[in-house]
């Protein structure tokens, strides 16, 4: 059996051309999902999400910077929280106080007495 051109021209109109765009829409996807160097669209997509993941971070961290400043600002015109911090972070103590510092570890002694 032999086939003819026009066999051949009719199976292509046929069958072939009408899948011509699904045919070059599959190969696009394809050809993008394949890792080619550091560009592929999966690549892409992961790094986009990491930097979203990035940006909101950078703005909680930026928020508690802001509170942190406020704070200091507070802290620094505020004589009862000047005192506070010199008394509870700096194990500082007014005149003929008493300050009892307590530990955490088993084997020391759980409070040892300060005077001046």
């Amino acid at each position: 059996m032999k086939i003819t051109k026009k066999q051949i021209s009719s199976f292509v109109k046929r069958y072939i051309t009408p899948f011509i765009p699904a045919f070059l829409i599959v190969g696009f996807v394809v050809l993008h999902m394949l890792p080619i160097g550091d560009k592929s669209y999966i690549d892409i997509c992961n790094n986009d999400a990491r930097i979203r993941g990035l940006k909101q971070q950078i703005e909680t961290e930026n928020r508690i910077i802001e509170q942190l400043k406020q704070e200091i600002n507070h802290s620094e015109t505020d004589s009862v929280t000047i005192d506070r911090i010199a008394r509870e972070k700096h194990g500082m103590q007014r005149p003929h106080e008493d300050v009892y510092i307590v530990v955490n570890s088993p084997d020391s002694i759980t409070a040892s007495h300060l005077s001046q």
